[in-house]
């Protein structure tokens, strides 16, 4: 009898343990997530890059449900750079196919420290086109782009993708791509801004058009990517004047319809004397065939240093997280402390502050939803830890409504260091 109780007791002990919420709640198929493993964040400052010797750059491709052991979390070496954050990435709506901009090579372990900064890592010209298909992400090939890559971006239907750099004249590369990846025309376009780079381009949802930062003006404008009907061939043509979004904008993100952009601005550089605090804009474009005017219709206060925005898939939340001065060499105060803010954003584009949430992360520069806007991946790239240092993804449950609110979940996905992108697939 005795023995037949403690079977039954042990039973619903099992019951109760399989019904509880597992560390990490996040709807989608997987996340792509890539990381620059040579380039410890507090280089910016100081220079030291602490490298491991043999750890490389990678892109790790995590599918749901995870597994405790880690098998559903597998690493490709990819080589890439978080001066791109994450404008580095593109993934196309199926989630089978990551397009990769490498921006700056990786330097030998026997490179302790930058004399000359970012400049000691060499710049490049090429792209990985990274299978994402299978259990395990494989890259395919790579191929040439164009000089000092700063930003790609795939259209909805994944069959162009346009991608800046600094080629003077070529500021702009429109290339057409299979289904395999591979390109199969490359044509190019100036600048808008004559001479300037472009630092962010964004396809709207509806394919028509593209945002784009210009970084050095801090100017946010709109291009048309249309179809030559005799020569059949893509264009990108500037649709209305840009306007002018802070001193240090980073990556935008569209809402799910399209009507309004979402970009942050840190006001200057990340450097030893800290940034001050930010602001995050809402952009309305005119996308009318005549452009109207392109305006700023709400703006509102950010921690200090925000990197990354994300959009909920209904359009009503936005989030934001702030790096602060969480990339200072370690021992300096503000050393590895971040913050997530979470806005609600009203049909009218206004943005109201839901509330802010500080964590432990060094230079988080990648934000997501997931599909039903129920919970937040935020990319970080290392942490205060001595001796071996990770990457990894922190994740938040979100609170819906007027005021939404954030919850941090208990557990997170360590990554290599470094860690600086994030794409979801859903």
């Amino acid at each position: 009898m005795k023995k037949q109780n403690l079977t039954i007791a042990l039973s619903m002990l099992a019951g109760a343990a399989f019904a509880q919420q597992a560390p990490i709640q996040f709807a989608a198929k997987g996340i792509v997530a890539v990381s620059d493993a040579d380039m410890a964040a507090s280089a910016l400052v100081d220079g030291n890059l602490y490298k491991d010797k043999g750890t490389r750059d990678a892109l790790t491709l995590i599918q749901f449900p995870l597994n405790r052991n880690g098998q559903n979390i597998n690493t490709a070496l990819v080589s890439n750079s978080m001066t791109l954050s994450d404008k580095t990435i593109a993934i196309t709506n199926n989630g089978k196919l990551a397009f990769v901009l490498e921006g700056r090579g990786q330097v030998s372990d026997s490179l302790p420290s930058l004399k000359n900064g970012i400049a000691d890592f060499p710049a490049t010209n090429a792209m990985f086109v990274v299978d994402l298909s299978g259990a395990k992400p494989a890259v395919k090939f790579k191929f040439p782009t164009g000089p000092s890559l700063s930003a790609v971006t795939l259209n909805p239907q994944g069959s162009t993708m346009l991608v800046a750099s600094n080629d003077a004249g070529k500021e702009i590369k429109i290339i057409d791509i299979d289904a395999t990846g591979k390109p199969t025309r490359v044509l190019v376009a100036a600048s808008p801004t004559q001479g300037q780079q472009i630092t962010d381009l964004v396809f709207h949802p509806g394919g028509q058009f593209a945002a784009y930062t210009i970084g050095a003006t801090g100017e946010v404008g709109l291009l048309k990517y249309a179809i030559d009907e005799k020569t059949k061939k893509p264009y990108v043509i500037a649709h209305g004047k840009p306007v002018k979004v802070g001193a240090m904008p980073g990556s935008g993100k569209f809402t799910p319809d399209g009507s309004f952009f979402i970009i942050p601005d840190g006001k200057k550089a990340l450097g030893a004397g800290g940034t001050g605090a930010g602001e995050v804009f809402v952009v309305q474009f005119s996308t009318e065939d005549t452009a109207g005017e392109h305006k700023i219709v709400a703006q509102a206060a950010t921690p200090e240093a925000p990197e990354a925005v994300a959009v909920s898939p209904d359009g009503s939340m936005v989030a934001v997280v702030s790096a602060g001065q969480s990339y200072a060499p370690f021992g300096t105060a503000g050393a590895g402390k971040s913050t997530v803010g979470i806005y609600s954003l009203a049909k009218d584009g206004k943005l109201t502050l839901g509330n802010e949430y500080p964590f432990e992360g060094v230079l988080p520069q990648s934000v997501e939803f997931d599909r039903d806007g129920s919970a937040i991946a935020v990319a970080v790239s290392e942490y205060l830890d001595y001796g071996n240092r990770n990457g990894g993804i922190e994740f938040w449950t979100v609170t819906k409504g007027d005021k939404p609110a954030l919850a941090k979940q208990p557990g997170r996905v360590a990554l290599t260091r470094g860690a600086h992108a994030l794409r979801v697939i859903y």
